[in-house]
């Protein structure tokens, strides 16, 4: 059984991609607030929409930061001979067994794992360091080219009377089902109108 979290070093890279977003987008708004606002007086008003700008921005950049590292400090993929395990943070805990996955897609943000009728079901996300990745990829395209059969703990049964209850009547399968006599529907009329 082995563990895997989400690299270090992309994390620092999605927080530069969140600051430079908002960031941008902040620097855009406040050159826009200007020109709108250039050739009139600058009273109270202006400042406190610049100030409110600024303020939300800076607000909603840090929540974003601080989901972020929250991803990255609870992501956890476990793989092992019986299947992947996957946690993160406000989902629910995954738990694919390895006989039930039978492909995989791979797209630039990863690989998703399919089950039966090729449902995708799980995502392996490329966030995780490249060695990490292409180990787990490995052992998935392993299981598909080594699938083993599914095989059940099936006894033969010879003497079918010694298993069924004694009380239970024996069916016999030669005897022809007797015919049902077919019933014909009423004819229901609608009720006559009265003649004004």
């Amino acid at each position: 059984m082995k563990t895997y979290h989400l690299d270090p070093k992309k994390l620092r890279e999605q927080i530069r991609n969140i600051y430079l977003m908002y960031g941008i987008t902040l620097v855009i708004l406040l050159i826009l607030n200007y020109f709108m606002s250039r050739g009139r007086e600058i009273n109270n008003q202006n400042w406190l929409t610049l100030g409110l700008i600024v303020l939300m921005f800076v607000v909603v950049g840090w929540n974003s930061v601080r989901q972020r590292k929250a991803i990255w400090d609870q992501y956890e993929l476990t793989v092992d001979e019986t299947g992947i395990s996957q946690k993160q943070p406000k989902a629910a805990d995954i738990f694919l067994p390895r006989a039930e996955i039978t492909g995989m897609k791979e797209s630039k943000f990863g690989f998703t794992l399919m089950v039966k009728d090729q449902h995708p079901v799980m995502g392996i996300p490329k966030m995780l360091t490249p060695a990490d990745y292409e180990e787990i990829k490995g052992i998935v395209e392993g299981w598909l080219r080594d699938a083993k059969p599914v095989v059940l703990d099936v006894e033969v049964v010879e003497d079918v009377q010694a298993v069924l209850p004694e009380d239970q009547p024996v069916l016999d399968a030669s005897l022809e089902p007797e015919a049902l006599p077919i019933e014909e529907p009423e004819v229901q009329e609608p009720p006559e109108s009265p003649e004004a």
